[in-house]
């Protein structure tokens, strides 16, 4: 089976001196900014946070947030994608081991249920169902969302395909746009009830349905 390689860099604090050290420690300025703009967005939401609230939090002026950024909304949504790159981690490394294709789509779902049950922002930059962020920028933090998880599948069906663990004949756009809207239905549901009886019962519905359509029939 095809293993999904999550890349990093690491940097070995022993091999280098103590200059390039504390370098690796030194927050880049756009990172700072993110930082004090996560953590006003996630305390106040997004309309209720203003330019200066973020630089006033990362200890600087408003100069240095439109130097890295044009506009809050610009703001909001690299926030956004910085905290779906922690989720988009985690479900590549539930992707990555070995295993029939409706266990993986199985295990994706239930990481994506613990990961935004645990991050508000996210959740609700996707579902709009807090007061932490609404309209345009709402839509357009959902759609940055949608279409990297769509991605994801496109890639595990693609390689599904060339090893031979999915049907050839599957159209992997459209394939991953139905399992995108359906796996999001069990998220909601993961997300909104307290019955772990139930989700399992629909994680099983799901691997029948879903995901053993995608096994090659032989």
């Amino acid at each position: 089976m095809t293993r999904i390689v999550i890349w990093s860099v690491g940097v070995n604090l022993c091999s280098v001196g103590p200059m390039a050290a504390m370098e690796t420690t030194t927050l880049d300025p756009a990172d700072r900014l993110l930082d004090a703009a996560e953590a006003r967005f996630r305390r106040f939401g997004y309309k209720r946070t203003t330019v200066e609230d973020v630089a006033t939090e990362a200890g600087t002026g408003k100069g240095s947030v439109y130097l890295h950024f044009e506009s809050k909304q610009d703001v909001y949504l690299a926030v956004v994608e910085r905290s779906l790159e922690h989720f988009l981690a985690a479900a590549e490394a539930a992707l990555s081991v070995e295993g029939a294709s409706p266990d993986l789509l199985r295990s994706l779902v239930v990481v994506t249920i613990d990961h935004y049950s645990h991050d508000e922002l996210l959740r609700s930059s996707l579902f709009g169902d807090t007061d932490l962020v609404a309209g345009e920028v709402a839509q357009l933090a959902s759609d940055l969302q949608r279409e990297r998880i769509r991605s994801l599948l496109r890639g595990v069906l693609t390689r599904g395909k060339a090893e031979g663990s999915v049907r050839h004949d599957i159209d992997v756009e459209a394939a991953a746009s139905v399992l995108h809207d359906s796996g999001w239905a069990l998220v909601r549901t993961g997300l909104a009830s307290d019955d772990p009886a139930e989700l399992e019962t629909l994680l099983e519905a799901f691997n029948s349905i879903v995901g053993l359509g995608l096994i090659p029939r032989h």
